[in-house]
């Protein structure tokens, strides 16, 4: 029993930590391709990001939410509803991509002066952003594909596709940053333009996986454009509080970049250089907390309530071990990681600091990612995730780096712990709130 347990874990949360360590793995090439170029072109791109992020954190409140809902249909097999749920968050996660595509394809200019007032900066951020925009909308698809796959527990297909197309991405660009093979140097629009070429791929194999693999649910056209009042009633009452949690802190986090983008380009170069590190390491424990998601949501949707909480508590504690293991070799990596780069000496010593301060963190952060999008959310108890994570980022995080940054003038660094006291505020409420067991409940049954 124990031994069938971890292996649908690894079956699970396995290929997609891979697929979030591909990610964030040709991030950090794409950060250091371009950061040969010189520390203005790295900040600039990872300015112009931003607003990818904020999109993706959207499309993942849509995806999240909805998840929450596919994964309980799936395991009371009820087709028709897991179909109309994901024709529904389809639809939302193309109409949110569509968004920041206009914004991006049109004012670029005023979305980088929102995280910097350099004129160089956004001299080359902007042409970036306008081209890389055009990949949103490819995105927004791959994205909600991806998360119903993973909630029927399909996460292999997803990663495959992943990989080749980050294979591709790094291909095109290496051949348009650099101008290889008789190519242009287009730069850092070279880097835009190998983003754009790799999500059409993903895009067109996961929709051809879509359209003729096999799988025990029989996916339905029919029934995806089939909105009834019921269902579309209870997929904003568990993912509108999901969506408007990640957009809020979404925002939020964004703001922690504008913080860094107003203190100097030195910062800018440092926290973008350090994020691309963190997030490689980080990528890994995603597997947890989405195998903690979906296994937990299945059981809760077959009335297993007493399993769902064993599970819970095996992947919460597991989660916590990897993670402290993870930020050990965080640590090991920096110095190795930092001669990468052709930073200066300012920029190469905020580096190993914050991502030392990141290391020690990582435990709080894995225990609030696995809680709230594993366990929580996976009983529908989308609505206090929302209100816990806002207040806590908003009230408190974004509130002292501010001061911090502006009113007393810290250092890098302390700028940093101060933005990072929000998970401190969020492991002692969403330990209360678990132990409360509110979300220990089915909420695929059809509500009196």
């Amino acid at each position: 029993m124990n031994k069938n347990f971890w292996k649908k874990v690894l079956i699970i949360g396995l290929p997609v930590s891979i697929q979030n360590l591909i990610n964030t793995t040709v991030n950090m090439v794409d950060t250091f391709m371009i950061g040969s170029l010189g520390d203005d072109y790295v900040s600039a791109v990872g300015l112009a990001s931003k607003v990818f992020f904020v999109m993706n954190l959207l499309i993942f409140g849509i995806v999240s939410g909805c998840s929450v809902l596919l994964s309980q249909y799936y395991g009371k097999r009820d087709d028709a509803n897991l179909n109309k749920t994901f024709g529904f968050m389809t639809i939302l996660a193309l109409i949110g991509s569509l968004i920041f595509f206009i914004l991006a394809i049109s004012i670029p200019n005023s979305l980088m002066r929102i995280f910097t007032e350099s004129t160089n900066l956004i001299d080359i951020g902007a042409p970036y952003l306008r081209i890389v925009s055009i990949s949103y909308l490819f995105t927004a698809f791959s994205m909600a594909a991806s998360a119903m796959l993973r909630s029927i527990n399909k996460t292999r297909a997803p990663m495959v596709f992943t990989i080749i197309s980050v294979l591709v991405n790094v291909l095109f660009n290496y051949l348009l940053i650099f101008g290889q093979f008789g190519l242009p140097a287009l730069k850092a629009n070279g880097a835009a333009i190998g983003t754009i070429i790799a999500r059409i791929v993903e895009f067109t194999l996961i929709l051809l996986y879509l359209i003729f693999a096999k799988r025990d649910v029989k996916l339905s056209f029919k029934q995806m454009v089939d909105f009834d009042k019921e269902n579309i009633k209870k997929i904003f009452k568990f993912a509108l509080p999901v969506i408007i949690n990640e957009l809020g802190w979404g925002l939020g986090t964004t703001m922690y970049s504008v913080i860094y983008g107003h203190m100097s380009d030195d910062v800018v170069a440092a926290m973008t250089i350090a994020t691309a590190l963190q997030d490689m390491v980080y990528a890994l424990l995603f597997g947890v907390s989405t195998a903690c998601s979906v296994i937990v949501g299945n059981q809760l949707g077959a009335n297993e309530l007493d399993e769902a909480q064993k599970t819970a508590k095996k992947l919460l504690i597991s989660g916590i071990i990897l993670s402290a293991i993870l930020g050990g070799i965080l640590i090991a990596l920096i110095n190795p990681y930092i001669m990468l780069y052709k930073a200066n000496e300012v920029v190469v010593d905020d580096i190993r600091r914050v991502c030392i301060a990141y290391a020690v963190l990582m435990p709080l952060k894995t225990f609030n990612l696995i809680m709230i999008v594993g366990i929580l959310r996976s009983g529908g108890d989308t609505l206090f995730c929302m209100i816990m994570e806002l207040s806590c980022l908003w009230g408190v995080g974004l509130t002292l780096g501010f001061l911090g940054a502006f009113v007393f003038k810290l250092d890098v660094l302390y700028v940093f712990l101060l933005f990072e006291t929000e998970q401190v505020m969020k492991v002692i409420i969403g330990l209360f709130r678990y132990r409360q067991k509110k979300w220990v409940r089915n909420i695929a049954i059809k509500e009196a």
